[in-house]
C-alpha cells in the first residue's frame, strides 16, 4: 500500500473539521496495461481494496469512473467496510449512539422494535415476543431512518434466528439483502462516524 493510500485511511478517521463530518472519497489510478485487463471484464468486476486499523480491517469498494489521458483508468475509493475477526471474518456490528434510531415496519410484522446493534449485512432488534414474526418470509418495507437523517432507507430482510431476552422481549437477527449504492453509502457513513466516536472514547477512557 503506498503512503498516498495510508495517508488517506488516516484521513479517515481524523477528528472531523469544520463542516466536513462523514466525507469520504479519494481515488487510485491504474496503468494502461492493468486497465486493458480490467475492461475486458464481461459486466463490472468487483474490485476491492483492504487495510487494517486499530483491530479491524476496512475493505474499500473501488469503482472504475474515468479513462485518463494515457489510456489509463480512475478507481473511485468508496466508502469502507469494517470487518472483524480473522479466518471468519465479519461485518463489524455498531451499536447506536444516544440517539436511537428509528425502525419501522410498513408491512405491520414487527411491532415497537428496537435497533440493538447495526452492520452493511443485517441488525439485531429487541421486539416483543408475543409478535414474533414468521421467519420463513421476508420482512419487505422496512425503513430505517439514522440519528441527523430526514430520510429513511428502505431494507428488504429475512429474520434468520431469535434469542429470548426475557418474557415480553426477544432479539430477532435480521440479515439483509444486498443494499443499493445510496443506502449503502448513507449507512457506511453512519458506521464511519460511530466506528470513530467508540474508538476516540475508548482511548480517551469515556
Amino acid at each position: 500500500m503506498s503512503h498516498e493510500e495510508l495517508d488517506y485511511i488516516r484521513q479517515l478517521f481524523a477528528e472531523p473539521r469544520s463542516g466536513s463530518e462523514g466525507e469520504a472519497g479519494g481515488w487510485l489510478r491504474v496503468s494502461e496495461d492493468a486497465a486493458g485487463l480490467l475492461k475486458g471484464i464481461p459486466g463490472s468486476p468487483r474490485i476491492e481494496l483492504q487495510a487494517g486499523w486499530k483491530g479491524h480491517r476496512l475493505r474499500f469498494p473501488l469503482k472504475p469512473r474515468a479513462d485518463t489521458e494515457d489510456g489509463g483508468l480512475t478507481l473511485e475509493i468508496g466508502i469502507p467496510e469494517i470487518l472483524e475477526g480473522e479466518e471468519r471474518s465479519r461485518s463489524w456490528r455498531v451499536p447506536p449512539g444516544r440517539d436511537e434510531m428509528l425502525l419501522q415496519d410498513r408491512s405491520g410484522r414487527l411491532e415497537q422494535p428496537r435497533v440493538m446493534n447495526l452492520s452493511y449485512t443485517g441488525m439485531a432488534v429487541e421486539q416483543r415476543a408475543d409478535r414474533i414474526p414468521d421467519m420463513t418470509l421476508p420482512l419487505r418495507d422496512l425503513r430505517l431512518v439514522l440519528p441527523g437523517q430526514r430520510d429513511y432507507l428502505k431494507l428488504l430482510g429475512y429474520v434468520v434466528r431469535q434469542t429470548p431476552l426475557d418474557e415480553a422481549r426477544v432479539q430477532l437477527g435480521i440479515r439483509f439483502e444486498p443494499l443499493s449504492d445510496d443506502a449503502r453509502d448513507l449507512l457506511g457513513r453512519y458506521i464511519l462516524r460511530r466506528h470513530r466516536e467508540l474508538q476516540a472514547a475508548r482511548e480517551t477512557g469515556c
